[in-house]
């Protein structure tokens, strides 16, 4: 009965506005206090010690005997809160027209807990914390343990076990002793906490985890670890394909969950040769004799800040690239002879998978670091390049990449100019015997490319760059088979061997392109114009640059 008129009282007041307006607080002639509507009238008559009157509310707080306890009570007279405590305080939340009480006890302990408009109990005060996530939902903290509950305060995961409780997106996180576990939304428990992953575990997409123990990482899905934690590093899966790192070496792999026990996407063995387990990659073709290996220019070594990364990748399961191994062995000699950079500067990467990439820049990346702003770097590729039809960028594809997933296993050469271009070098040029029409050395088409060329969209070097390239837009990077190399990188060497290596980037850019243009129409039949681009801050003055 005594709920009906309160209900009632509530709905008079929503109709007779005026009525349900509080005032504030006032004394009575009989010196005690109680609380007025803004006409004047009593509501609640004057028979409290003290009282004050939360703003804009339905309660407020009062004093029976003195200002050591502290009530609530409602705009209808009705105790809320006996008067026990030190503290209280009432917040409206509008979203769900209830309110959170906070009491302080008389030692200062905090709890919370909340109530209706009609001040009916909808969670205890027992909570250290509550709070109410971007999903309207509540997390409860009762000082020893969290929960989740829903907008009507029903538990989702229940308070007892949890030290902490948290929702991303489709998932419920949950955490205790430094561990993780994970639910779905609805509170299914999906990977119990008691596995024991770290709290570096991760959504990898797709309903696979990332998940970290023992500082290992692997992938848990369906239940179980359907790869078990042994890797070092490990990355979310990127259409269906993951980047981890075992033993020093950074590998892909596919998704087990769509590739079935075919989890290693290729080994850095090839058909048909390929690199041994210990030493060289070999080569099919023969090793260079040409006029540009012989009588190679000497200096002394005084290029000590000046460091050299080549990559010559040949050896492609299904497409491999003639002389390409030549062409990265013949350039370390010259930037060893010709150039005069120690030994120990040159970094040369035979049949290069996208891990050794990875680790080739992560290099770079150290030496560029150490040397804050005065070290430089040479880089050269020969190799595949290959077009993502889509976007129009490219790329360079490692031995163990695949063209028809590009975009996921090569290397793209916006990557590779920000990486540069973000490191701290005095200056960098970038050698790029390939194309990336999606053509080989022999004029024709990687097994992937449709059968037609595809011109990329030119990528904008950065920093203090210049970028040789062997080719333009559709057009092919030939081989000079009579030579043992690339057409380009053939006499790219022949400019640094007419001239001591003492030549400047602009000479060396018109040596080599009028030669290419003239050779390639005369030996293959097709137009192949080496192209040279500078990044805007040496645009004026990397003609006069060189590389010694």
């Amino acid at each position: 009965m005594k709920r009906s008129l309160l209900i009632f009282a509530y709905l008079l007041n929503l109709i007779i506005p005026a009525l349900a307006q509080i005032a504030g607080d006032k004394e009575g002639e009989n010196g005690k206090h109680g609380f007025v509507d803004k006409r004047g009238k009593w509501i609640i008559e004057p028979i409290y010690y003290w009282t004050h009157w939360f703003e804009d509310s339905k309660y407020g707080t009062f004093n029976e005997t003195s200002f050591d306890k502290v009530g609530m009570v409602s705009m209808w007279g009705e105790i809320i809160v006996p008067c026990e405590y030190k503290h209280v305080f009432a917040t409206y939340d509008s979203d769900y027209r209830r309110y959170e009480i906070t009491l302080t006890d008389l030692t200062g302990v905090e709890k919370r807990g909340l109530i209706d408009e009609f001040g009916k109990e909808i969670a205890p005060c027992i909570y250290r914390s509550i709070r109410k996530d971007r999903y309207g939902n509540y997390i409860f903290d009762d000082g020893n343990s969290c929960g989740y509950y829903d907008k009507k305060c029903n538990p989702i995961i229940a308070l007892g076990k949890y030290s902490m409780v948290f929702r991303d997106n489709e998932y419920i996180i949950v955490g205790k002793n430094n561990c993780k576990g994970f639910f779905d939304k609805y509170g299914k428990e999906i990977i119990s906490v008691d596995y024991g992953y770290d709290w570096s575990s991760q959504v990898a997409g797709d309903g696979i985890f990332l998940v970290k123990k023992n500082g290992k990482f692997g992938y848990f899905a369906d239940g179980q670890e359907i790869i078990p934690c042994q890797y070092d590093e490990a990355s979310i899966f990127n259409n269906d394909v993951a980047t981890v790192k075992i033993d020093g070496q950074v590998k892909l792999i596919k998704n087990p969950l769509k590739a079935g026990e075919d989890i290693q996407i290729a080994e850095n063995v090839v058909k048909q040769g390929g690199k041994k387990k210990d030493g060289p990659a070999k080569s099919r073709y023969p090793a260079p004799n040409s006029d540009v290996d012989k009588n190679i220019p000497t200096c002394k070594v005084n290029n000590e800040n000046t460091f050299a990364f080549i990559i010559a990748n040949e050896n492609y399961a299904d497409a491999p690239v003639p002389y390409a191994l030549n062409d990265g062995r013949v350039f370390k000699e010259y930037c060893t002879k010709t150039l005069g950079l120690p030994e120990k500067n040159i970094n040369l990467y035979e049949d290069a998978t996208y891990g050794t990439i990875i680790a080739a820049m992560e290099k770079m990346k150290s030496i560029a670091e150490a040397y804050e702003g005065e070290a430089s770097v040479i880089f050269y590729y020969a190799g595949h390049g290959f077009p993502d039809e889509k976007q129009s960028t490219a790329y360079l594809l490692p031995v163990d990449g695949n063209a028809s997933d590009i975009t996921v296993t090569g290397y793209s050469l916006a990557k590779l100019y920000k990486e540069m271009s973000d490191m701290k070098l005095k200056s960098s040029v970038v050698f790029l015997d390939a194309c990336f029409s999606g053509a080989k050395r022999e004029d024709e088409m990687l097994t992937s490319a449709r059968g037609v060329a595809i011109k990329v969209r030119d990528e904008a070097p950065k920093g203090n760059m210049v970028v040789f390239s062997a080719a333009q837009g559709d057009e092919t990077a030939h081989q000079l088979a009579g030579k043992g190399h690339g057409l380009f990188t053939y006499y790219l060497l022949k400019g640094m061997q007419q001239s001591d290596g003492n030549i400047t980037l602009g000479e060396l850019s018109d040596y080599v392109t009028k030669q290419v243009k003239r050779q390639s129409v005369v030996i293959n039949n097709k137009k192949q114009t080496p192209t040279v681009t500078p990044s805007a801050t040496v645009a004026d003055s990397w003609r006069g640059m060189k590389l010694n």
